[in-house]
């Protein structure tokens, strides 16, 4: 709805034969002196908010009319250039992935003079204003999502980062019910972006390029959104397709911020599935989300991070790549612990059993050790802010009034990665424990009590961090809602900022944390109950059946 002039009062008599009406009440003078039945005058708010997008649309073709049709732009020779373009030049011009970020930086980009927003320019600006332009705290930068816009800027329309950036949008776009026509679009263009990826990581000089490396890594992205929304098993070949790019670029990964930002992504993303794999739990009405690597199949895991963690510049570390590496270090414990804890054919041996136990020691007091390291201003502060709640209310959003307050959503994943390696590793340490049978009041049984306070803790963490990333939604998708509630730290409002970030991204961060917390053993009684209803409530959220 755009602005198209001040409106007119009159009635519509009037209106309709363009002449000046007098607004007496209840009949105006032209109607009456004509015998007409006068109508009546427009409400306010009608004309507050009426809809002049025709009017508007009318003027501008008039005025293009008046001027000469020219293209001085990169969008526009392209879209004008297109091959699929229909014969005489009219209709709408086919569509630029690249053309869909104007008004995003413009300095970069310039429209045509037609501007024709399809599904994709839609889908394209709402993926990047909800998840990539928003500001977020440096240090907890792990991920590749914050080096999209700068390569993206740079490329072809019909390039494999395009096509494969068009794919990822529609499809989160197609989230939503009234957008299910977007998921089709975008497997339109997830087979073009395929095509593509075969022919780059068989060219000597694609392969290499940091606009490759992303494209893989959003098709991995793209699979993962559909098998969670579709309950789908991940079949995991863009994560292997990752790894093996990143060896194969050897030393162009440490060419550049990016590279190197790149390089951390796929060992996060590498070390957080694996988890998933290893300690990961299923979740009524939905089928595991889990995947097989390659790295659990054709070569150990601790050889494949190691070698990962060899190509990453030593000058290239903050909080959150060495949270990373540590996890790496726990993965490494899962592999060595769960075929034996796990195998049902054969108790463990005493010595099996020893060796598991001090490799957990070693993990968990290197993993301890990091809290230690974080910025002052990453410490969550309480929040008082759903108390004036009705208790019966404020248990559907608060787990035990605990409502924790962070920088943002992720910096509290961070956290919760810390939180959910941890409770991997303590609950390894629980089940040796249980094998060793130790005798009460000794050094082991102890240690047993010091364990299951410490799952408590961390769950308790977990739950607190909800309300940051969820607030009070309870449905709509990724798109914020005006009536929804998040916590504030009593004197500044959640900014917009943040609601954005915690509309579209706060239940994807806390999905794989609460599945974790949820296999916890010796849970306080409800909580178990009330994590489940959390993640139900994130499936309702983003369309996860």
């Amino acid at each position: 709805m755009v602005y198209g002039g001040k409106p007119s009062t009159g009635c519509k008599n009037c209106r309709q034969r363009k002449i000046k009406c007098d607004e007496q009440k209840p009949s105006c003078t032209q109607c009456t002196g004509t015998d007409r039945v006068c109508p009546g005058y427009p409400h306010l708010f009608d004309l507050v908010l009426r809809d002049e997008t025709q009017s508007v649309a009318r003027k501008a073709q008039r005025r293009r009319r008046r001027q000469p049709q020219t293209y001085g732009t990169v969008v526009g020779r392209a879209a004008a250039a297109a091959p699929n373009a229909p014969a005489g030049g009219s209709s709408t011009p086919a569509f630029e992935p690249s053309s869909a970020l104007a008004t995003i930086a413009p300095s970069a980009f310039f429209l045509p003079r037609s501007f024709h927003d399809t599904p994709e320019q839609q889908a394209v600006n709402a993926f990047f204003s909800n998840y990539i332009l928003i500001p977020r705290h440096p240090f907890s930068e792990r991920g590749y999502l914050e080096c999209l816009l700068p390569l993206y800027q740079n490329t072809r329309h019909d390039s494999l980062l395009s096509l494969a950036t068009v794919a990822m949008a529609l499809a989160i776009q197609g989230t939503s019910p009234p957008n299910k026509h977007c998921r089709v679009l975008s497997q339109d263009y997830l087979g073009k972006a395929l095509i593509k990826t075969g022919k780059a990581i068989r060219d000597p000089i694609e392969s290499l390029k940091d606009e490759t490396l992303i494209a893989v890594l959003l098709l991995s992205f793209y699979e993962r959104v559909l098998a969670t929304s579709e309950s789908k098993q991940i079949s995991g070949v863009h994560d292997t397709g990752a790894v093996a790019l990143v060896k194969h670029r050897g030393k162009e990964n440490g060419k550049s911020e990016i590279s190197a930002r790149l390089l951390l992504a796929v060992q996060t993303q590498v070390v957080s599935y694996h988890h998933s794999v290893s300690g990961g739990m299923r979740i009524p009405s939905m089928r595991p989300v889990y995947v097989d690597h390659c790295i659990q199949t054709s070569a150990p895991f601790s050889k494949t991070l190691a070698d990962l963690d060899s190509l990453r510049p030593s000058s290239f570390e903050n909080v959150a790549s060495r949270l990373t590496s540590l996890s790496a270090q726990a993965s490494d414990l899962l592999a060595f612990a769960n075929p034996t804890l796990r195998n049902c054919n054969e108790l463990p041996s005493h010595d099996q059993l020893t060796a598991i136990l001090d490799h957990a020691t070693k993990g968990e007091a290197q993993l301890s050790a990091w809290p230690e390291s974080v910025p002052h201003d990453w410490w969550w502060k309480s929040s008082n802010t759903f108390n004036t709640m009705p208790s019966h209310e404020r248990k559907l959003y608060v787990y035990n009034r605990r409502v924790d307050i962070y920088p943002d959503i992720w910096v509290a994943s961070v956290w919760n990665s810390y939180r959910s390696t941890m409770l991997l590793i303590q609950s390894t340490i629980l089940q040796t424990l249980g094998f060793l049978n130790p005798p009460p009041l000794s050094r082991p049984a102890a240690r047993i009590v010091t364990a299951i306070n410490t799952v408590q803790d961390l769950v308790d963490d977990i739950c607190g961090s909800v309300p940051l990333n969820l607030g009070t939604k309870t449905f709509g998708g990724p798109a914020d809602r005006a009536e929804v509630r998040y916590p504030d730290d009593g004197v500044t409002m959640p900014s917009s900022d943040y609601r954005k970030s915690a509309a579209s991204l706060g239940g994807w961060f806390l999905l794989e944390p609460l599945k974790t917390a949820a296999s916890a053993i010796s849970l306080r009684e409800g909580q178990k109950e009330w994590i489940l209803s959390q993640i139900e409530r994130i499936q309702r959220i983003y369309i996860i059946e």
